[in-house]
């Protein structure tokens, strides 16, 4: 039996990313604001999260 390895620091931030664009857009899907203004949020929340994934967090 093989067991699943558990999900790092690195796993979530990577999971983040894209689920803020998403977000992002279905926010502006939703609401009434423009789905390109919700994508553009998403997008700046995405690039800090790199950003704290690349200096704050360095890979070990």
């Amino acid at each position: 039996m093989t067991e699943t390895p558990t999900p790092s620091h690195y796993d979530g931030l990577l999971a983040a990313m894209p689920a803020s664009v998403a977000g992002g857009a279905a926010v502006g899907w939703a609401l009434a604001v423009p789905v390109l203004v919700g994508m553009a949020a998403g997008s700046l929340l995405a690039g800090l999260l790199l950003t704290v994934s690349i200096l704050l967090v360095p890979p070990q």
